[in-house]
Parts: structure tokens; sequence; C-alpha cells
């Protein structure tokens, strides 16, 4: 079985024989960083393109409202499409947030500057936060929604 060794790997001394201990962990944060820049920019293209596919989804189904038959029980297709435009805003934000923390990523890679490096934590933080609050709010719709399942049939059939 293979073992897997220290990431920073500080067991190798430098040129002077001495091991600098701030010299590797920077050199671990830059390599790691390199390597992370290409995903997140990746994952934010990605979030720009589902944003601009859902709004013009949204604008489709209120231009094509007035076209398609739409059934009595069915949502309006002027509702949804307005739901689509606003609903775009949760692909928007986080993807705004990871291209500002991939251009971070840049700076600091360039320039070696710390601020440059706090910035990138600092849109990270923010896209996390982000990310957070959504999955929160998407439990707690979803918690409803069961709750509305399980309610609304049970209401109706003592109702009638």
């Amino acid at each position: 079985m293979q073992s897997h060794s220290d990431p920073l790997d500080l067991k190798e001394p430098d040129q002077n024989g001495s091991i600098d201990r701030n010299r590797a962990i920077l050199n671990y944060i830059r390599k790691s960083l390199r390597a992370t820049r290409p995903w997140t920019r990746f994952l934010s293209v990605l979030g720009f393109i589902g944003t601009g596919l859902t709004i013009v989804v949204g604008i489709f189904m209120l231009i094509g409202k007035d076209f398609i038959p739409a059934s009595e029980t069915a949502l309006p297709l002027g509702f949804l499409g307005i739901l689509y435009i606003l609903t775009s805003v949760f692909y928007l934000i986080p993807s705004i947030w990871l291209a500002k923390y991939s251009s971070a990523i840049s700076a600091f890679l360039r320039a070696g500057d710390a601020i440059e490096l706090g910035r990138a934590i600092a849109y990270q933080k923010s896209f996390w936060k982000f990310v957070g609050i959504l999955a929160l709010v998407s439990i707690l719709f979803a918690a409803l929604g069961i709750m509305a399942a399980i309610l609304i049939p049970t209401l109706l059939t003592l109702r009638g």
C-alpha cells in the first residue's frame, strides 16, 4: 500500500541546507491555485452560459405564450417565463464570484502579491456563502413542497 506524503514536503532542505517553511507553504499555495484556476474559470463560464440559456428560454416563454395553447391546469407560460428570467440570477451571482476568484488567482500568480491572494480568498468566501444560503433555501422549499404535497390532498379529501 502506497503512503501519501505531506503535500508541503518540508523535509527537504534548500540550497543553503535549511528548510524555509514559508517558501514551501507559498509554493504549495501557488501550485494549488494554479491547478484550481482553470476549473473555477470553466465553472464560471458554464454558469454564464446557463444564465444566458435560462434568460433565452424565459423570453421564448414570454413571446410564445400567445402562440402556444395552454391547458387550464398548467401554470401560464408568461408566469413561467418571468420565473425563468428571475431564477437566472441564481446562476449569475455565483458565476460572477467564481470569475472574480479566477481573475484574482491570476493576478496573484503574476505578481505574487498577498493582497491579490486575500482578494481571491474573499471572492471564494462570497461564492461559498451564496451557495450555502442557496442550499438552505432549497432545503426549506423542498420541505415546504413535501408538506404541501401531503397536506393539500389530505385537506381536499377531508373537505369534500
